[in-house]
């Protein structure tokens, strides 16, 4: 981060929230608050993909960022609406001080105000001109609040909106809070692809006081992106967004030897699967290839291909890409798996990203059909997080490529 705003507001911004009777956070040294980031132009976005292909996300972390507070910052995230008709209200994720540590909200957590906005058109940030607003008086409605608007946000399928946070509190400086984000630093290939319309953006006035009203893409560093975690509601029962709302990094699995990832799904009907992304990290100098296989759930190989090491990120996670030679179909639904190992020891590692459906994301926002797990010895198990063991709500950073039968 550069600057002086940057250094002065740097916190410990990426959280995770533990699944307890409590809620309690455990907080990491990833993230941070608004940093000086400079502005950069934005670029069209490419359509939504369909969820059903992966999970589509790449996260590292969780990274929050507040609310009014010193530098009178504003949030948006932007989404591109998927039907013609109503938006009813919104599912976020807010942030409040955890018992050993502050700076993510301060005194009352004052007065979030919400809005939907009509893209620009240029540089496609907010217009300004609210088309729906709801305020919410915080910390009292929980970390995942649904906010539901009182006059319904009418909406055009196919074009950008953004829904805007503002602290209207009579002293935002003073009280504040946070809304998280998911982080991603290099993410490569699927920068773009994965999340289609979805961006994060930031307002926030420099030392000066200059530059209130310009919005930037939220980022600290140029190889890093923020990710909105957002349930867009509608009336009919429709939702879109992204319901991932917490990172297991600090938990991976290994890949090597006996040991391994894999990611259970149904078989698509009616599509052959061309090839896979995986997003993994190489822990170690190694010339033994990493190797994406679909397989059945049971254990039997249907096709698999190699990834060469040194196409693998060591300093962090990144994605890699495997074409099948031998394209593989298998009956509607039936369950199988992507599935990664290595003949080398611990060469390769991964982790999952947690579906935010137990918190009010809908299932939709989020891969459904499957999860993640891992080798132990023989036998294949749910991620353990938390205390839990075989858990069912995580999701492998990973892309299925598919073709028509």
């Amino acid at each position: 981060m550069t600057g002086a705003l940057g250094r002065r507001n740097r916190l410990l911004g990426a959280c995770a929230l533990v699944a307890t009777a409590a809620l309690v956070w455990a907080c990491s040294d990833q993230g941070s608050a608004p940093g000086d980031a400079r502005p950069r132009a934005t670029t069209s976005p490419t359509s939504a993909q369909a969820l059903r292909d992966g999970s589509l996300v790449s996260a590292n972390s969780l990274a929050n960022t507040r609310i009014g507070g010193p530098f009178q910052t504003a949030l948006s995230y932007r989404f591109r609406a998927e039907w013609s008709g109503s938006v009813s209200g919104v599912r976020f994720y807010i942030v409040t001080n955890p018992s050993d540590r502050s700076g993510y909200s301060g005194g009352t957590g004052g007065t979030l105000r919400v809005t939907i906005e009509p893209d620009s058109g240029r540089r496609h940030v907010p217009s300004g001109v609210p088309i729906a607003s709801q305020t919410l008086r915080t910390p009292n409605r929980g970390a995942f609040p649904l906010l539901q608007f009182a006059q319904p946000a009418q909406v055009v399928a196919g074009r950008l909106y953004h829904v805007v946070f503002t602290n209207v509190d009579p002293d935002p400086r003073r009280n504040y809070i946070s809304v998280n984000a998911l982080l991603s630093r290099d993410d490569g290939g699927l920068r773009r692809g994965l999340t289609g319309g979805y961006d994060v953006l930031l307002r926030a006035a420099r030392d000066n006081g200059s530059d209130v009203t310009r919005w930037f893409p939220r980022s600290d560093d140029r190889d890093e992106r923020y990710i909105p975690i957002l349930d867009v509601v509608g009336n009919g029962e429709q939702h879109s967004g992204i319901g991932y709302m917490e990172v297991w990094v600090g938990n991976p699995k290994p890949i090597g030897g006996s040991r391994g990832v894999r990611q259970l799904f149904g078989a698509p009907a009616g599509r052959r699967i061309t090839g896979a992304w995986l997003r993994v990290r190489r822990t170690k100098a190694t010339s033994v290839p990493l190797q994406l296989s679909i397989q059945r759930a049971e254990g039997e190989t249907l096709t698999t291909g190699n990834v060469s090491a040194r196409a693998v990120p060591r300093e962090g996670p990144g994605w890699v890409r495997v074409r099948f030679r031998k394209p593989v179909t298998a009956p509607a639904g039936t369950l199988i798996a992507l599935t990664a190992k290595s003949r080398g020891g611990r060469a390769y590692e991964a982790y999952p990203i947690r579906k935010g459906t137990e918190f009010g994301f809908d299932p939709s926002t989020v891969f459904e059909g499957g999860y993640a797990q891992f080798s132990e010895g023989d036998s294949w198990i749910g991620w353990d997080q938390w205390g839990a063991r075989d858990r069912r709500d995580g999701d492998l950073q990973f892309k299925i490529e598919t073709a028509a039968d």
